[in-house]
């Protein structure tokens, strides 16, 4: 049996949230398929007084890397992983979410959904927050759109004074729309939060505002309706990730030049984003009977039919509405659904294809590889990573 590999894992658990625990729980997935990983759980490890405790107490670090613990682990020349996007440390081996994809992803989402306004809700300095909104707004962009973002501050509800700051801030940019207005919010708090404020000003969500939040913190998007669509960023694939980076640093391996980045597993959609919000009647009518029937084989005509006006007035409304064919739409969302499929489920191609309006798996295979520049397999298995 090889020699017993000594980890320690540096993960802030009393973290009211559930994504530490999410990549607490990959690291030690990884450790128990190794066989010969012991993992501690210090998390005052930066606090490690000499060179000698930390190299005699460890042989690699995990961690949301703070520069003390970086300091310590470099002057022991202990291998370290840090799995916190928000770190000040830069040049250190690094796993982290994608949060750039997370923005292009909600994009893709929220256009499919016919609406052409949108805002973002983020905290103030936050890296997270600023790679969001980038991979948001270009994703926007390329469809002829942007967003109007609101800036607050991440302790907006831990005193008085933040709170009725955070209110006066909600109210004004509420003001400030024009409905149906799509937003992306940085977490699910805050998504909440401004669900309650929405209704408090009289507008439905989501046929008036549609909110998408991120993090996936299902007590909080579950309770109370509407319940709230989020983006599940696969933290237990970050774990995953950084603990097998961890051990190839350990053998002696190089260090990556930048660092490594776990794609968002999905859109976990809920009532809050269940809307379809052209400006046109006729398109969001349309795109309903899409959402609706994804799963079945359906033409162009059959949508046209359903609007009640001709193929070629329908998609001078949807160029006109959308910028986009009717063609585009259905297979953005027939796209849509089969990698929720993917990712959600262990079903076969065959049943992926037959679920997501497919002939057969040979026709799936080829459609998702035109569209993703890659195989369903292999798509599955950069979203679920061994696990």
């Amino acid at each position: 049996m090889p020699d017993m590999r000594r980890v320690t894992v540096m993960i802030d658990l009393d973290w009211p949230l559930s994504h530490h625990f999410h990549i607490f729980a990959g690291i030690h997935r990884y450790a128990r398929e190794c066989g010969n990983w012991q993992c501690l759980t210090n998390p005052h490890a930066d606090q490690t007084r000499t060179r000698k405790r930390l190299s005699s107490t460890t042989d690699g670090v995990i961690a949301r890397a703070t520069p003390e613990l970086v300091k310590r682990a470099r002057s022991a020349r202990v291998p370290l992983v840090n799995v916190w996007l928000n770190t000040s440390v830069r040049g250190i081996p690094s796993v982290l979410h994608d949060a750039e994809e997370s923005g292009r992803m909600a994009a893709r989402h929220l256009l499919a959904h016919g609406f052409r306004r949108f805002g973002y809700l983020g905290y103030l300095r936050d890296r997270c927050a600023r790679l969001q909104l980038s991979g948001f707004r270009a994703t926007l962009r390329e469809a002829g759109c942007d967003c109007s973002p609101c800036w607050i501050l991440r302790s907006f509800s831990r005193t008085g004074a933040n709170w009725l700051r955070f209110q006066a801030a909600i109210e004004e940019w509420i003001g400030a729309w024009s409905p149906p207005v799509a937003i992306l919010t940085i977490s699910d708090l805050s998504g909440r939060y401004l669900i309650e404020a929405c209704q408090h000003r009289g507008l439905d969500v989501p046929s008036d505002v549609a909110v998408l939040s991120s993090f996936n913190e299902t007590i909080i998007c579950e309770n109370p309706e509407p319940s709230l669509s989020s983006i599940d960023f696969g933290f237990t694939t970050v774990g995953y990730r950084a603990a097998q980076l961890l051990d190839q640093l350990m053998e002696g391996a190089p260090r990556p030049a930048e660092p490594i980045r776990v794609a968002p597993a999905n859109v976990v959609v809920r009532r809050s984003t269940n809307a379809f919000a052209a400006d046109d009647p006729l398109v969001s009518s349309a795109l309903r009977y899409i959402a609706e029937n994804v799963g079945t084989a359906f033409s162009v005509d059959d949508v046209a039919l359903h609007a009640g006006v001709t193929r070629r007035t329908l998609a001078r409304l949807f160029q006109k509405s959308l910028g986009k064919t009717i063609h585009e739409t259905i297979t953005h969302m027939r796209l849509d659904r089969v990698k929720r499929e993917l990712i959600d489920t262990t079903s076969t191609l065959k049943k992926i294809a037959k679920s997501c309006g497919f002939r057969d798996a040979i026709l799936l295979c080829k459609f998702f590889q035109r569209e993703e520049r890659m195989t369903p397999s292999e798509f599955r298995k950069s979203r679920r990573p061994t696990l």
